[in-house]
């Protein structure tokens, strides 16, 4: 995004806020308005224009824009950095969606995605209680992109949700749709459960021997 020309007047801004948008589903953020000279005097002046309408505070998105069916994730991801665009976000991305969130992007299980939870590679306080951070940064290989949203790879997703201690029905929801979509890496996501279960489920006692947990294995397997 070009941030020397600074727009001075409604239709400058709108071109100008339109370089963020088409990469962003149509959203733009106050950070990035500010970042290239649009105020919140002109941002409020395309809002009653019928340009922009107001998502949430510090969001705006452009009328008329197709929405997201994960819209919120989004959005929660874009207020993590609010001044950097997501294409530049994307070029090594520091906030990942992960867990439940992740499953929902992908449309598999029955959780729903709140509170929005993410990988961050920078460990920070977040005062949203709609958004829970996890420290760390998977590697590579288990980081992909929907839509330009980085997210866990779906076999990250389950090893992760069976380590954090989610209930094995959902788990299994998430694998079944997952199988029947054939969205699966099947080796690679035996490869993960197995180290998954080696570290959490001896810590657990008698649900070591859980029929859901064998039916997670023995599905890939």
């Amino acid at each position: 995004m070009n941030v020397e020309a600074m727009p001075n007047n409604r239709p400058d801004a709108v071109l100008a806020l339109e370089e963020f948008a088409a990469a962003q589903h149509g959203y733009v953020t106050r950070a990035q308005a500010a970042r290239i000279g649009v105020d919140d005097i002109l941002l409020l002046r395309l809002v009653r224009g019928g340009y922009l309408e107001r998502y949430e505070h510090g969001i705006y998105r452009f009328r008329g824009t197709p929405d997201l069916s994960w819209a919120p994730v989004w959005v929660a991801w874009l207020r993590l950095d609010p001044e950097r665009d997501a294409v530049e976000r994307a070029r090594h991305p520091t906030e990942i969606t992960r867990g439940p969130t992740a499953a929902w992007v992908y449309a598999v299980g029955t959780l729903q995605p709140e509170p929005y939870e993410f990988w961050t590679a920078v460990s920070r306080r977040i005062r949203r209680p709609d958004v829970r951070l996890r420290k760390g940064r998977p590697p590579d290989q288990d980081i992909t992109f929907v839509d330009g949203l980085p997210v866990t790879t779906l076999e990250r997703t389950i090893a992760d949700m069976v380590a954090d201690g989610y209930d094995f029905g959902h788990v299994t929801d998430v694998l079944r749709d997952a199988i029947r979509r054939r969205l699966l890496d099947s080796p690679g996501l035996a490869d993960r459960l197995g180290a998954v279960f080696a570290r959490v489920l001896p810590q657990r006692r008698r649900e070591v021997a859980h029929p859901l947990a064998r039916q997670l294995v023995g599905a890939v397997t």
